[in-house]
Formats: structure tokens, C-alpha cells, sequence
């Protein structure tokens, strides 16, 4: 940051040197030539300025998200007689415990309902199908995630909202990276279109060890699937995908007990944003292990692809294709984000990332400062050069198990302890590289 902001004033400095000289001198010519070089030296001293300043306003956009935004509903039965909230006042309305912050609770006292709790939403949901209570505070992602997994028909109870209450959370991080400095990012892809301060489920779970220094990265791919204890819930069991309804935060804490390790900073994007920073960048080249297709969208060859980004985003959602699915989805989800790292590190994309970034707007989202970002891409810019990237997907085995967020037995993986412990042990030594 300090070599960025400084460059202007060093010009300046130039500028008033060359200009007090050369207009001290009596010919005409000098005092031309003076008055040349001091337009030029302005209009380059704007352009940096600007430059500078666009650069910040668009790393503003994506860096320092430190808030999510997650949604309540107020619901009620399909066929309640309650038309709108005012129908619940003086009513017994259900929360879940396990989901009921500070804040919810502080909003929820504007309203003028008795309150009663359940441990869980789905054990909320039951007390409201068996009358136990009138309405239920419920988290809209959570609502989405079980219509997408048609809990809804198992339970035999079809929910209205009467109305939503939005609540911000801070997400705290006092980790300060530096452009020298190992680190450790969780990258974590939604499966929403639309703005990324949302909670949802995360279907892509990536840890990113990286040492600028020795420019290595190890990317390890953790399945969607994995059966894992979550950080809440008194470590109830849950797919990993699951962990992203109850907050980035919930997602990284999950992660960090899986591996042993701690996690930096996070970075968070969604199926649109995919695609515009894929677009932005011109497109990408990423190898491809197997030759099929994907509907509506094209063949993807065994070897190298150059993909745009609604191209890049089927070749790295498809699974359906391999006899490994969702292992191999994790495979080519890292082909796609080596392609993305490589093409991002050049120096034609870095001296112009700001106007990349500023496609992005409200699709990417990272806790690591702008700071600390125009700090990297100045290291990066001084000491050129390519990056070592290596790739690793941990595995498991297939089992039905019983899933806290669905309230049922569903399929999951089990993890491999010993995939868990060599990724942990690659991720070690990819920090402590000299």
C-alpha cells in the first residue's frame, strides 16, 4: 500500500523540481518545454490518482464483508385462518433455540406474541403442524433448503410467511495476513444467484494453504457431503454442504474441527459471481480429466477447455457424468480455480484488477482487508513469477445416516481419517516451506 499511495507524491515532487528549473531559465524554449512537462506530469499524477482510488472503491466492494444478512420468517400453516401478523397477536409463537440470537430475540420483542422455545427448527415445525403453537420464527434458508429436499412432503405440512425480519451479523477476525506471510483461506461456493451477504448452502468447501514466499499453493477439496459434527447444535451430525444455512462463520468452525488446523480468512462466492469474474478476466483455460457433456451448454474434450464463465460454472457443478461424482466435481472444481489463479497472478490481469473486481459487485465476499489485498497484489507485482499449484481431495465412503438440518436419514460420506490426515499434514508443510 505504502509504494502505491507514495508514487503520486514522488511525481509531484519531480514535477515541482523540473518545473521551478526549467521555468527559471530565460529562454523561451525551456519555459516551453517547462510548460509541457508539467501538463504531462499532471495528467499522469490524475490518471495514478484515479487509478488508485477506482482500484480501492472496487476491492471496497468484496473486501472486508465482515457481516452476514440472514432472513427469519414468520410462518404459519397453509390453511390457518391467520391472514396476516396482526392475526398472531396475544398467540403463541415457536422459536428454535439452536438458531435465536441476541439480536433475533431483541427484534422479536416488537412483537406482541408468548413466545415459546423448541430445541431445534424442525422440532418447530412439528409443534406447529401438532397445534402447539400458532406460528413459527424460522430461518428462510433453512425453509429453502428443506423445499429443495422435499422435507416438506415427509413432515405433511405446508408453511405461509406472514412476514420477515432481517437481522445482521458481524463476523469477527482479528487475523492480519501479510504479503510474506503463509496463510491458510476456506473458500466456500454458494449455491445461490443473487447477492452473497446471504446465507446458504455451501456446495463447493475448499481450504487454500498459500506461501507467498515460496508461491505454492495446496488446494484441498472437502466433499459436500461429508458427515460431519457442526460448531453448533452441540456438534450435532450434518452434511458439510448444511453448515453454510447457519453462516459462514458455522462453516469455517466445522472446517477447522475436521482438519485440527486454524483458518485465516474466508472468501465466499456465488454461481453469479463465478461467472461475471470468469467474464471479466476473458475467459479461462482448464484441464479436463474426462470428455462429456453437459446439456444446454456444450462438450467439454479430455485435455485442455477455454471456458467462458457459464461454461466454466456447468464443468464445475456437473457430477452426474463420472462414475466418482461428487470426487471428481471437487477435482474439476480445483482445475477451474488453479485456471482462475493463474490467469488472475499475470501481470496484464493485476495491473487492471480493479476493473475485474468492480463486475463483481455483491457475488464475492472475503473477510481480509482491502489493505491487505493491494498488499498482495503489490507483492505479487514486485516478485513476478509462476505459482506451484497442488492439488488434493480428501475421500470417504458412502453410508445413510441420520442428518440434524433434514430430520432424517439421508445419504452422506464418511470421512477417511487417513485423507484428513495427510491433507493436514500437506497443509503443514506447505506453511512451513522457506
Amino acid at each position: 500500500m505504502i509504494r502505491i499511495t507514495i508514487l503520486p507524491v514522488i511525481l509531484l515532487v519531480i514535477l515541482i523540481i523540473t518545473g521551478i528549473f526549467l521555468l527559471s531559465r530565460k529562454k523561451r524554449l525551456f519555459k516551453v518545454l517547462g510548460v509541457f512537462l508539467i501538463l504531462v506530469s499532471i495528467a499522469a499524477i490524475i490518471e495514478g490518482i484515479y487509478l488508485y482510488v477506482h482500484s480501492m472503491r472496487a476491492l471496497k466492494v468484496i473486501a472486508n464483508q465482515t457481516t452476514e444478512i440472514t432472513t427469519y420468517g414468520i410462518y404459519v400453516l397453509e390453511d390457518a385462518k391467520i391472514e396476516d401478523i396482526k392475526g398472531l397477536e396475544n398467540k403463541t409463537v415457536g422459536f428454535a433455540k439452536d438458531i435465536t440470537t441476541d439480536d433475533l430475540s431483541e427484534a422479536l420483542k416488537s412483537y406482541t406474541f408468548n413466545l415459546s422455545s423448541y430445541s431445534s427448527q424442525l422440532e418447530l415445525i412439528e409443534g406447529l403442524k401438532n397445534e402447539e403453537c400458532d406460528g413459527a420464527v424460522l430461518s428462510t434458508s433453512y425453509i429453502n433448503m428443506l423445499e429443495e429436499n422435499d422435507v416438506d412432503e415427509g413432515l405433511g405440512v405446508q408453511l405461509r410467511l406472514l412476514e420477515e425480519i432481517s437481522i445482521e451479523k458481524v463476523i469477527e477476525n482479528p487475523v492480519v495476513i501479510t504479503p510474506e506471510e503463509p496463510f491458510v483461506v476456506y473458500i466456500s461456493g454458494k449455491d445461490t444467484w443473487g447477492h452473497i451477504s446471504v446465507p446458504s448452502r455451501s456446495d463447493v468447501n475448499i481450504l487454500a494453504a498459500v506461501n507467498p514466499e515460496t508461491k505454492h499453493i495446496l488446494l484441498v477439496s472437502t466433499p459436500r457431503d461429508y458427515y460431519v459434527p457442526l460448531s453448533i447444535a452441540g456438534g450435532a451430525m450434518d452434511k458439510l454442504t448444511h453448515t453454510g444455512i447457519y453462516g459462514i462463520d458455522v462453516s469455517e468452525e466445522t472446517m477447522e474441527n475436521l482438519y485440527g488446523i486454524d483458518i485465516d480468512h474466508y472468501f465466499k462466492v456465488n454461481f453469479s459471481g463465478f461467472e461475471g469474474l470468469i467474464n471479466a478476466m476473458g475467459g479461462i483455460t482448464v484441464w479436463s480429466d474426462y470428455e462429456f457433456d453437459v446439456e444446454n451448454i456444450g462438450h467439454f474434450s479430455k485435455g485442455e477447455n477455454h471456458m467462458m464463465g457459464l461454461q466454466a460454472l456447468a464443468f464445475a457443478r456437473e457430477r452426474y457424468s463420472f462414475p466418482r461424482g461428487d470426487l471428481v466435481r471437487g477435482e474439476n472444481q480445483m482445475n477451474v480455480i488453479q485456471s482462475v489463479v493463474q490467469k488472475m497472478t499475470s501481470k496484464s490481469v493485476l495491473k487492471n484488477y480493479g476493473e475485474i473486481l468492480k463486475e463483481c459487485d455483491g457475488t464475492f465476499a472475503t473477510d481480509i482487508s482491502t489493505g491487505e489485498i493491494a498488499d498482495l497484489v503489490a507483492y505479487q507485482l514486485s516478485n513476478p513469477g509462476e505459482w506451484n499449484i497442488e492439488k488434493l481431495s480428501v475421500g470417504g465412503t458412502g453410508a445413510h445416516q441420520s442428518v440434524y438440518s433434514l430430520g432424517k436419514r439421508a445419504y452422506v460420506m464418511n470421512p477417511s481419517e487417513e485423507d484428513i490426515n495427510n491433507a493436514r499434514e500437506r497443509i503443514q508443510e506447505v506453511l512451513d516451506e522457506e
